[in-house]
């Protein structure tokens, strides 16, 4: 008798150990798999306190994250502020948002791709193309500009799929009076309450758009000719 209450004792103790076992199993393959929704859902401020480079042919992805400049400039119209991004020949930056103070946006060396940026409340400029080349924008967004949202300041092709521009001055403005030669494509897109979508002193620009819906608008073209805008 004493040797069956011995072996029932050890069986309900072998029992109860592989039941720890397995138990403590489960909260480890749980934590993992929270962990990776995690990397994958995550949206977050992340504060920044000097431009960010993205080199020539690099792809910066912002996985929705909201870009937080401090000490770059503090959104204003005032010259000298610093961009948030700089973009080097055949860089792309997607899925990403600037928030206040958008201090100079992004500035663009040569070819580009923006993809999915929003500019919640634009600075000096949402984007500067700074030398010669061509920018797509794919989906993007810009908010809140006070003067300008694309600043050209060289020789290129600006290239906007499904813009949004809300409450703006200018969708587009060449600098000054140079006479850049500049092609402007729109396909697709929404402006409402600004000014112009494009400004120019520049005789060697041209605007093709379709598909565009305009509210509140003062004036949708302002350009040296008429013939410089058409449709396709």
């Amino acid at each position: 008798m004493r040797t069956q209450q011995l072996l029932m004792a050890a069986v309900l103790a072998g029992s109860f150990a592989v039941g720890c076992t397995k138990e403590s199993a489960a909260p480890e393959k749980l934590s993992s798999d929270n962990l990776a929704a995690t990397d994958v859902t995550i949206k977050a401020n992340v504060p920044i306190t000097s431009t960010i480079l993205v080199k020539a042919g690099e792809v910066y992805d912002g996985k929705g994250n909201t870009i937080i400049a401090s000490g770059m400039g503090d959104g204003s119209q005032a010259e000298n502020q610093k961009p948030i991004f700089r973009l080097e020949n055949g860089a792309t930056l997607k899925n990403v948002k600037i928030g206040a103070p958008g201090c100079d946006g992004v500035h663009v060396y040569g070819n580009a791709t923006l993809e999915n940026v929003e500019w919640l409340d634009v600075g000096e400029d949402a984007m500067t193309l700074k030398s010669k080349g061509t920018v797509t924008l794919n989906n993007c967004i810009a908010k809140l500009a006070y003067d300008k949202i694309l600043q050209i300041n060289a020789d290129g092709t600006i290239i906007l799929n499904n813009f949004r521009a809300t409450t703006f001055g200018k969708v587009l403005r060449t600098n000054g009076s140079g006479q850049y030669t500049v092609t402007v494509t729109i396909n697709g897109g929404t402006f409402s309450g600004g000014t112009n979508i494009v400004r120019t002193e520049s005789k060697n620009l041209k605007v093709r758009y379709r598909n565009i819906t305009t509210s509140n608008v003062t004036k949708l073209w302002e350009v040296p000719n008429a013939s410089q805008v058409s449709t396709y």
